[in-house]
């Protein structure tokens, strides 16, 4: 009998135990669940917090979305703590970067009851964990034409006894006109230069739309030359990029004496006097002239932000939004060009044309013929080491740079030079060369490897080849005919890359 007792005895205490054990396995399982379905939560509600990083959200706006996502989860919201760099608590090491990240960190706490454990004293278990996200943060290069053509539209005439001087005038058909090329410096000091001033106007309100610091903005604008007016390191709030902006005017031929020639007029002393205007004809070079250097900008943009731009590891979205309204004509110098002139002013072979054509890219003929220093046509495309290599195919080059770096382009062409260009016809020379290049420029960047700018097909330099309508969007291409068309435009530009951000 006392070994019976014995037995029970035993028997009793390995039953308390097996149910110990059998409770910690339930109870553990609990606690792992509970830890599973805490951080699962703790990374949505990071990333919820981190996807508002955008312009009308507020620090508080930020947290209340983190937080908002863990109470609909079941937590309790009193054991949630969220941190931006605008409000870090311990933290700033981790979440105050150099340069800013849309970094978020949540912290939550959960009590998780047990059941079996408590016949051991454990009547619950304190929980804790955290979760850091991130959104992608913008680098990017907005890239204004500032080339004369800008002020194109501006109303003006001349005044009366003076072959130079200009005036605005509200007539609708300006008789005798200003000269296109003269506008510029006759607009700039008012602001009023037509359609430039429309375009900056968008450009501002596009800005605005960023979210600094945490997204940067570097500005730039091309002419002759490229111009950076404040790089990425500089373009972290709101009022320094819009002051950029502001800082852009025409570009003025009469203000550099080698230019001169290309306004009629010559205005380096302070005061405009007559000089006889470059003629297109045999022998002319007509390089100091033509003011889209398309290949310097592009060059400019993409060193920025190879130099400046967050690592794609950071999830950071490099891109550039550029607005022309004309082809490429012009490109930066050639120091080590065998052509004196290239040294100064860039590329514009001359070469032996059809019979009748005179001299392409310098004179087609005709002077009313254009363009300079391209052939006018996209679909032949020249090596840097051919004789013919020009100012379209110094652009493209820089597109294939553009796009092997991972770069996002939205292009917008305003106006009707864009597919509306006078130029000999024959040899596969086309009226939208301006149009197809930038059509190219953003479709290749857009990284679904679709050529959405041709009907059929993905051989863009096939001279058969089918495009969509010339004036019609497609892919991150967009036509603006005119300034009504562009604020709307740069809004989607924003709404496209905060998508791409959300993907």
């Amino acid at each position: 009998m006392r070994g019976r007792g014995q037995i029970i005895v035993l028997f009793a205490f390995m039953l308390v135990g097996l149910l110990a054990l059998a409770g910690l396995a339930m109870d553990g399982a609990r606690l792992y669940a509970a830890r599973h379905r805490l951080q699962h939560a703790l990374d949505g509600a990071a990333l919820a917090g981190s996807n508002q990083f955008r312009v009308g959200r507020t620090l508080a706006d930020i947290q209340q979305a983190a937080r908002d996502f863990l109470t609909a989860q079941g937590f309790d919201v009193a054991n949630i703590r969220v941190y931006t760099c605008d409000d870090p608590g311990p933290y700033a090491a981790e979440l105050c970067t150099t340069p800013r990240r849309k970094l978020v960190r949540v912290e939550a706490e959960v009590i998780v009851p047990m059941t079996f454990m408590r016949v051991v004293g454990w009547q619950s278990v304190r929980l804790s964990g955290s979760a850091t996200g991130e959104a992608a943060s913008v680098d990017l290069v907005l890239i204004i034409d500032s080339s004369e053509s800008m002020a194109y539209d501006t109303p003006m005439v001349l005044a009366s006894g003076n072959p130079i001087i200009c005036i605005p005038t509200d007539a609708p058909d300006p008789n005798p006109a200003c000269p296109r090329p003269q506008k510029p410096h006759f607009c700039n000091p008012t602001d009023s230069c037509a359609p430039f001033r429309f375009v900056r106007q968008a450009a501002l309100e596009f800005a605005a739309r960023m979210y600094y610091p945490y997204d940067r903005v570097a500005v730039l604008s091309f002419d002759r030359q490229a111009r950076l007016w404040v790089d990425l390191n500089g373009g972290t709030s709101l009022a320094t990029v819009q002051n950029a902006i502001q800082s852009i005017q025409v570009y003025d031929p009469a203000q550099n004496p080698q230019t001169a020639k290309c306004a009629g007029m010559d205005c380096t002393s302070g005061t405009c006097s007559p000089v006889p205007p470059f003629e297109p004809g045999p022998g002319n070079d007509p390089r100091p002239c033509p003011s889209s250097n398309v290949q310097g900008a592009l060059r400019m943009a993409y060193n920025v932000l190879a130099t400046q731009g967050r690592p794609a590891e950071t999830g950071a979205l490099w891109a550039i939004v550029m607005l022309s309204d004309a082809s490429a004509n012009a490109t930066d110098p050639v120091p080590d060009s065998p052509d004196p002139p290239a040294r100064d002013f860039g590329l514009c072979p001359r070469y032996n044309p059809p019979p009748g054509w005179g001299e392409p890219t310098w004179y087609w003929g005709d002077p009313a013929y254009r363009p300079f220093c391209q052939d006018g046509d996209f679909e032949t495309r020249h090596p840097s080491t051919s004789f013919r290599y020009d100012a379209e195919d110094a652009a493209l080059d820089m597109v294939d740079v553009l796009r092997e770096a991972n770069v996002v382009v939205f292009a917008i062409g305003y106006g009707s030079s864009m597919h509306n260009l006078n130029i000999r016809p024959g040899g596969g020379r086309d009226r939208d060369v301006g149009e197809k290049f930038m059509r190219y420029l953003a479709d290749v960047t857009d990284g679904d490897n679709q050529a959405e700018c041709l009907q059929s097909g993905s051989d863009w330099f096939n001279p058969g080849a089918v495009w969509q309508p010339v004036g019609q969007s497609c892919s991150n291409y967009f036509y603006a005919p005119d300034a009504g068309t562009l604020q709307q435009i740069f809004r989607e530009i924003a709404r496209r890359i905060f998508t791409r951000l959300n993907r």
